[in-house]
């Protein structure tokens, strides 16, 4: 029995939609806070469905139960403690529950440097990394590519119906990666048999194809070509860099000052090259070409040039 997490979210949903493709539906259980959020043809395919809310560990111990593998999707929160907590409760429930292997989605920042990385948005990764390494079970832990479809979070909270320029306060590399790939390379980790212990308690990382490994500067030439006008890329300060996207009225989390500082960490990083290591693995474990940041901005942009929901990816 394989019990996926997150499954109606971004990337989870990616997995289970391959995950269905490899394994009979009898074999996988979706384990989702809200189960009647699950679209009915999904909830007619024959997979089992289990209310499983990371903040109520009880509820982990039914979700869990009977399970060989479980992927924690990382918890969609920038709030560290309360990100670590819900990831410590699953890796618990998993344990007690008698889980033989645990895969957890982590991010590709830092991937073999030393410190691992200085982005505020790895840092929960790293502690949950830590824990699920030292908790006994046997774990892989993925390290999942920055997506494709993100870049307006990078990209100065870009919104192509309005904005000409962008302003951030560095740039670097990104290997980028598209999530629908993601999704797919997961799932067949999930599905591989018991006898291939290639990835048995080991971190991997998931990046994007060397066409893909682009800094902002690069995107703003090729969103520029796609939309017909000049989108002019400016570095400013960290303290303009929180002026520009300050949302007075707190409404928007991401318009904080407090976010906007934490993710200002994130550029520092890209600019000491965390973000920019490219690993064949993704593309040998889906056996295709993989999708380049090109093909996905001219899906987003071409249509009608609208905004992207980015508080999805304000994590």
């Amino acid at each position: 029995m394989i019990v996926v997490t997150g499954a109606t979210g971004g990337l989870g949903s990616q997995v289970l939609k391959y995950l269905l493709t490899l394994v009979p539906p009898s074999e996988i259980t979706v384990s989702l806070h809200n189960p009647a959020g699950l679209p009915e043809h999904l909830q007619a395919s024959g997979i089992h469905v289990r209310r499983g809310d990371y903040g109520a560990p009880e509820t982990l111990d039914a979700a869990f139960a009977g399970a060989d593998k479980v992927l924690i999707v990382s918890y969609p929160s920038i709030a560290h403690e309360l990100r670590v907590r819900n990831h410590v409760n699953a890796i618990d429930a998993a344990k007690r529950a008698g889980v033989r292997h645990v895969y957890y989605t982590s991010l590709a920042f830092g991937y073999g440097t030393k410190p691992e990385s200085c982005a505020a948005v790895m840092q929960a990764h790293l502690d949950t990394e830590a824990y699920l390494k030292k908790s006994g079970l046997k774990y892989t832990i993925i390290r999942e590519g920055i997506y494709n479809e993100s870049y307006p979070l990078y990209f100065g909270f870009f919104d192509p119906s309005k904005d000409n320029e962008v302003f951030v306060p560095g740039d670097g590399p990104i290997a980028w990666a598209c999530r629908e790939d993601l999704g797919e390379a997961t799932a067949r980790l999930l599905a591989l048999p018991p006898s291939d212990s290639r990835f048995d308690n080991q971190t991997i990382l998931f990046s994007g194809p060397q066409a893909n490994l682009l800094t902002l500067a690069q995107l703003s030439t090729l969103i520029s070509n796609i939309l017909g006008r000049e989108i002019k890329l400016n570095i400013v300060s960290i303290d303009e860099y929180v002026q520009k996207h300050l949302d007075p009225s707190g409404q928007n989390v991401r318009g904080t000052e407090d976010f906007l500082r934490k993710w200002a960490t994130t550029f520092e990083a890209m600019k000491r090259g965390e973000t920019a290591i490219v690993d064949p693995l993704l593309g040998e474990i889906v056996g295709r070409p993989l999708k380049t940041m090109e093909q996905s901005l001219r899906e987003q942009l071409s249509a009608h040039g609208e905004g992207v929901a980015i508080e999805q990816y304000a994590k």
